[in-house]
This record gives C-alpha cells, structure tokens and sequence, in this order.
C-alpha cells in the first residue's frame, strides 16, 4: 500500500455497519490479531447523545496544555476522514494512515467487520506507535456493544446528556437508551455523569454504577454559578474557580462542569494539570459544527445538531442572536427523528430553507418541509442554491442564517466554505 488513495479504499471496502453484533467477540477477535493495542494504553472513555465532542475537547486540550501526548478519537468524522483520529489536535498524517492502514490490512482476516471497528484498529494502532500518554475515546453508537467499549480500565467513564437518538438500535424510551449508554462504566473504576440529565437516566446510571462498585461523580450544581453569557462564549464559577468558556450556550456549561470533575479524576491517577492549562482549554476550544459562528456580516451560526437535545441547545444559542429574523438552512437524514427535530426548529426560525444533495440518505426537501409547521419555509434545489438564498435574504433583511439538522450537512458547508463567504 503506497497512496492514500489505496489507504481510503481499503477503509471503504468495510460497510458502515458490518454484520449486526450482539457481543463483543469481533472487535476482540480484530484487535487479538493485531496484538492488542488497547492494552497499552491508558483511556477516558466517553459515551452520551449530546455534548461528547465538547468533554471530549475540553478535557483533551486541557491534558496538551499541559504536556502530554494525547491521542483523540472521535466518530463521525466532521470534515475528512483523517480528523477521527488525532495527537494534540493534529490529524493522523498520510503517510502514517497508509503504513497503520498496511499492517491491518497484511494481519488481519477478511471478515464482516464494520469501518468503525477498521477504524477504531488503525487508531490504536496510531495512538499506540507515537506513545499516547492519554486517549480520549468517545464510542459510535451507544456504548454496551459499542466496538470502544472493548478496552478495559479506563481512567474513568464519562456520559454526557443522553437524550433520544438511534432509537431504532439503542431503544424507544430513555431507560432503554441509558442503559446501552451505562454499558461503559466498568468494575472499580470511577464514571462521571452530566448533571442535566432527567431522573429516569439518572436512575439507570446510578444502577448500573453501584452493581459495578463504580464511584459515581455528579457535578454539583449547587457549587456552580454563571456570570455571563452571549453568543461569544460565556463565564462561570465553578468550586471557586472561574472559567471562562468559548464555546456558547448553557448546555457548554454543563459540559465544562462535566470536564472539570473528569479532569479531577485524571489528577488523582497521577496526571497532573493545573488549574492555568484548564481555564486555557476552555478560553480557546470551539468544535468545529457546534453552534459556531462562521461568519460575522451577516451572521452565520454553523451546528451539526441533528436530534431533539440538539436542536433544543441551539435554540438556547439562537435566543442570544440579536440580528433577526433567524433564518435556518437545514437537511436532515432519513435514520433520524427528523419529523420532531423539524417541527422544534420552526418554533424557533422565522424561515427555513430544505435541501436535500448533501447525503444519499437525505430526506425530500419537499417533504421535511412539510414538517416545519411554525414558520415560512422554501426547499432549494441543491445546498449552494439554498445556501446563497439564505445570505441574500439575510442581507436584505439585517438578519441571521443558521445551518442545522445534520453533521452531513455541516460537513458539506465546511468544504465549500471558501466558495461560500
């Protein structure tokens, strides 16, 4: 293998989703093959609906300012296949995706594995070679049969908001779902839960902990005051200590406090992190597609969020936009609840603009538009169409564009931005 062209075709000949799992037993029998690198590595695994990108960020720039090599694995991948798997923020290079991706490819047997789980052995293979003090993990789907849940004592287990999404593979109520998400909590070893979430989530977790002799850490709400916000990013106490976030919304807060309490673990396993290294982290982290401002005249609010806890924290967001009317790109997939998500964007939008040539699985722009009950809605015939309708009317009207509804999407204006502005 000498291209990158043959790496990626490799990678592609996997599907997305390989032969339905009911265990563990293929990524072991993959990772067996290639020697196990899971085993020699230290991991903070990160599982949740919404905010697993921002913890995972937070704390793993946190952990580079602080010195340490810090490997990031994160699914799906936002602009190029590359940026899932990362050092210190940095893309795994060409040349070493070709040489990892060669010795899977001349170890391993042929078999229905899923390009998640491909993935996921290229990764550690990476992380392992250019000695990771640390990697921060975040799983696919879900986390009880999630391929990264094969590792096994992490430095501590993270579940950030679960909310309803991949219903169809993890359940149809938040029990059901909670309990795929607390699959990762492992025995004696300490789990962090986001404080937001409702008590019947709250309940599954806290289940799950006490029969794994797991140490639950909540972040206590009581300790924690905000400052300020704005659609700059916001400020907060936190335990005495303020920080200063530059990410917006209410629900980064949340995820901040969610940070902090990992970090403190992180701390007491011997890593050590002052308090300078994290409030930088948080001064400085904006993930790419979440609630990002992309443009200042007119302003442009780029957000991946394509589920109801999603869709419900860019509201919070939007709320702090003063340039109105709020007008909203969106185009979403067939495998999500697009109907509930359609509907909660039209309360909150004045106009909203449907495409659908961003994805295959993309659902009719005519039909989701059927579904924004609340506002004045068009479809255009292609995403650049749609995008170019929206400045226009923006400009005309002193108003504001956000695009929303699918990370598919957001990757599809992220690669065409300079086209764009």
């Amino acid at each position: 293998m000498n291209t990158i062209n043959e790496a990626m075709e490799f990678i592609n000949s996997y599907s997305k989703l390989g032969e339905k799992v009911t265990d563990l037993s293929r990524i072991a029998e993959l990772l067996d093959t290639i020697g196990n690198p899971q085993d020699y590595l230290k991991f903070v695994h990160i599982a949740g609906t919404n905010g697993k990108g921002s913890v995972l960020e937070l704390c793993s720039t946190a952990c580079i300012n602080s010195k340490y090599r810090v490997g990031q694995f994160t699914s799906p991948f936002v602009q190029e296949y590359a940026d899932r798997i990362r050092i210190n923020g940095e893309n795994i290079p060409e040349t070493k995706l070709i040489r990892v991706c060669d010795i899977v490819k001349n170890t391993i047997k042929k078999k229905a594995y899923s390009q998640f789980e491909i993935t996921f052995a290229i990764a550690l293979l990476y992380f392992l070679n250019q000695n990771c003090d640390i990697v921060f993990l975040e799983t696919g789907i879900g986390g009880l049969l999630d391929a990264t849940n094969i590792i096994k004592n992490p430095v501590a287990s993270v579940i950030t908001t679960v909310s309803y999404d991949h219903t169809a593979i993890l359940g149809d109520t938040l029990e059901k779902i909670a309990m795929q998400k607390a699959g990762i909590i492992k025995e004696n070893r300490p789990a962090i839960i986001s404080y937001n979430n409702p008590d019947e989530v709250m309940a599954v977790i806290r289940a799950v902990a006490e029969s794994k002799n797991s140490k639950l850490i909540i972040p206590d709400k009581d300790l924690l005051v905000a400052l300020n916000m704005s659609l700059n990013g916001s400020s907060f106490v936190y335990k005495s200590n303020e920080y200063t976030l530059k990410m917006a919304g209410k629900h980064q807060i949340v995820n901040a406090t969610t940070a902090i309490e990992t970090i403190e673990i992180l701390r007491k396993s011997g890593f050590e992190i002052p308090l300078s290294a994290v409030q930088k982290a948080f001064s400085e982290v904006q993930v790419r597609a979440r609630a990002e401002i992309i443009n200042r005249n007119p302003l442009v609010i780029l957000d991946g969020g394509h589920n109801e806890g999603g869709i419900s924290s860019l509201e919070d967001v939007v709320s702090m936009v003063d340039e109105k009317p709020i007008i909203a790109l969106t185009g979403m997939i067939k495998t999500k609840d697009y109907k509930t998500v359609a509907s909660k964007l039209s309360e909150y939008a004045d106009m909203v603009i449907c495409v659908d040539d961003f994805a295959d699985n993309a659902v009719p722009a005519q039909e989701l538009a059927g579904y924004m009950k609340k506002c004045r809605v068009r479809t255009a015939n292609s995403t650049n169409e749609g995008m170019y309708m929206a400045m226009k009317l923006a400009m005309e009207t002193k108003g504001s564009v956000i695009i929303c509804g699918s990370l598919y999407l957001a990757t599809n204006i992220m690669n065409s931005q300079n086209n764009i502005f």
